[in-house]
């Protein structure tokens, strides 16, 4: 037993014995190394190439660790950047320089330097780790060391480690000794085209839109802000124009389709919009859902105005994505230098003003108007007041009923919704619902006119009437994939019937985003509640989608109907509605009757249902109720 520990001793202090010698051999190269080194000095100034002194650096840290790659990048101070100085094995320079990039990229070179000791990373590389080492003196940072060596790391002793922070602390010492950099960056021209390349690259990211490729508000910015420099030292009669397009619903385009499909419709419309403008003329986005155009002359309003009305008619032609034709509808401000401001920030403001005016009045485009000042002042305070408004319950539902023309019998009544402000008193539902819209008001009013409805349906049960109620739909409702529910939950607990219920929807609404809108009406119409499109016959494509949607009724645009008696060609689109509607096995309802001549002409063409002024305006409940109880019977109509 004795004799087995004495042989483990003596095994054992061999084994140190070994340990140390090679501490000491890898000692002596170091010491070498370092004396190798300070003998080139003399060498050093009478080259010509600073090659050879890195080669004869990299041959000697060869001895010390068995790198696969290794590297030397020393600093460019005039461009503040890292430049390859040397590299061996030359097919592993891509690979080198790939890592080293890395490296810079995650910052991983402040860290080196505040270690002061060589770095081990695991690389990008497959079965390879990299090693980095800053070439720093005590006055500043000459460089770095980069190495490529095998997975296998903790073979390496770790006086090697060591030992290479002494070599490449004196190389970093010589390196300073001469400006070789200034040698290294003349024989180094490859790399400067690339420093070159991604300068110009980054110009061109900080001045252009990544999607669309046209300018971006940085640069259409700065490009009106030029031009109206230039008017200012021309002549009186040099005007900047600034034309700003809006995209109308893109935000439920992007909820419903994706960001994706978002994309690549803002790269159609960028498209489109470049077609219509000249080589003077600059189109940017500015961002979003947002672009803009910018051009001067003597009378740009006139030309401003043909811009904008081309944009309307380029945009009125659907666009294709995933195999879906969308309409988009753009509103379209437009401010003009001197006329309406004298600065860059005012002709922003102005126009922004003139777009969202043109939202609010649904003209497509408009030019600035000072009254448009207290309007936006005016659409700000109001949009609050209808938060309010729906708090304190001050909105309300009139009614205006649908006869059946074959039976001349009330078959149902529209909701509309009324607001009558404390101080403002009555508002129109075409100037709040588009506020509703914007402002993320119009699921809530939604929700409250079903709950009203449902609460007038209740009441009409006990006394006796059972007619179904209508309520129109917005765009944002019908992409709401929780309204099935929350109509089914309301129609449950006031124990009513789905029939109770007509839900109608415009062309428009469901143009925006079909796919999405077309799974809302499916299951509505999985609840047994009857729909119907709205404003027929104003659309793009309203036949083709008619096949689609799980619609029962069509009703015709107020705008066929009213003068249908005087202008023929309203007649016949009429006619061909209804023919339509009955080939399809749709009923068909005409909204706008305002005379006997319409309602008699409508009996003659065989529309099932009508509405209007001549039967009755739109009232109150109350009001309705008792008309409802005296004249469910209107055969004098």
């Amino acid at each position: 037993m004795q004799d087995k520990d004495s042989t483990e001793q003596i095994k054992d202090l061999q084994a140190r014995l070994e340990h140390q010698e090679e501490i000491n051999r890898f000692t002596l190269d170091a010491l070498e190394l370092a004396a190798s080194l300070i003998d080139f000095q003399p060498r050093i100034s009478s080259l010509e190439s600073p090659s050879l002194i890195l080669d004869e650096i990299c041959n000697r840290i060869a001895r010390l660790i068995d790198f696969q790659a290794l590297g030397i990048y020393l600093v460019d101070e005039q461009y503040n950047d890292f430049y390859p100085a040397y590299m061996t094995p030359a097919k592993y320079n891509e690979a080198l320089a790939q890592e080293t990039g890395r490296l810079i990229d995650k910052g991983f070179f402040p860290w080196a330097m505040r270690e002061k000791r060589p770095v081990i990373l695991a690389g990008s590389c497959k079965d390879r780790n990299i090693v980095l080492h800053v070439l720093s003196t005590s006055a500043r940072v000459r460089g770095m060391f980069v190495g490529l060596v095998d997975a296998e790391v903790h073979t390496v002793p770790d006086v090697s480690w060591g030992l290479l922070t002494i070599v490449l602390s004196s190389s970093a010492n010589q390196l300073e000794s001469f400006e070789l950099y200034k040698l290294f960056r003349e024989s180094n021209i490859h790399l400067k085209k690339i420093v070159q390349e991604r300068t110009r690259q980054l110009e061109a990211q900080a001045s252009y839109d990544r999607l669309t490729h046209l300018p971006n508000r940085d640069m259409i910015f700065k490009n009106l802000e030029k031009q109206i420099r230039w008017c200012l030292h021309t002549n009186d009669q040099c005007q900047a124009a600034f034309i700003l397009v809006d995209l109308d619903m893109f935000k439920e385009v992007n909820e419903s389709l994706g960001h994706q499909t978002g994309d690549r419709l803002l790269v159609q419309v960028g498209d489109r919009l470049q077609e219509l403008t000249d080589d003077c003329e600059t189109l940017g986005r500015l961002g979003g859902d947002e672009f803009a155009l910018v051009f001067t002359g003597n009378d740009v309003r006139k030309l401003a105005t043909k811009r904008a009305g081309q944009m309307i008619q380029a945009m009125a032609r659907p666009f294709e994505l995933q195999g879906q034709s969308l309409l988009l509808d753009v509103s379209i401000g437009i401010a003009i230098f001197p006329e309406h401001g004298k600065t860059l920030g005012q002709i922003l403001s102005r126009a922004d003003m003139a777009m969202y005016a043109a939202k609010r009045m649904k003209t497509g485009y408009a030019v600035y108007d000072p009254k448009f000042e207290s309007s936006g002042i005016n659409r700000l305070n109001l949009m609050s007041e209808l938060k309010k408004g729906l708090q304190h319950d001050q909105l309300s539902l009139y009614f205006q009923p649908k006869i059946n023309l074959h039976t001349s019998r009330v078959c149902g009544v529209e909701a509309l919704i009324r607001w009558h402000h404390p101080t403002r008193g009555f508002i129109s539902p075409e100037e709040f619902i588009p506020l509703a819209e914007q402002g993320g008001l119009i699921r809530e009013l939604t929700s409250r006119v079903i709950r009203m409805s449902m609460e007038h349906l209740q009441h009409w049960k006990a006394i006796g009437i059972s007619i179904p109620v209508s309520i129109n739909l917005s765009v944002r409702d019908i992409q709401d994939n929780n309204l099935p529910s929350q109509i089914s939950s309301a129609i449950e607990n006031h124990a009513l019937d789905a029939s109770c219920l007509e839900l109608e929807i415009t062309e428009s609404a469901f143009m925006s985003a079909p796919q999405k809108g077309l799974r809302v009406l499916k299951n509505l119409d999985s609840l047994g509640i009857p729909m119907g499109i709205d404003d027929f016959g104003t659309g793009y494509s309203s036949i083709a989608y008619l096949r689609d949607l799980p619609v029962k009724i069509i009703k015709i645009d107020r705008s066929f109907v009213m003068d249908m008696d005087s202008n023929d060609n309203n007649r016949k689109i009429v006619k061909s509605i209804i023919d339509l509607g009955h080939n399809l096995d749709l009923q068909v309802v005409a909204e706008g009757v305002e005379s006997r001549t319409s309602l008699d002409m409508l009996k003659e063409l065989g529309c099932d249902m009508a509405q209007g002024y001549f039967i009755l305006k739109p009232r109150p409940f109350d009001e309705l109720t008792d008309w409802l109880q005296k004249k469910t019977d209107l055969q004098k109509l």
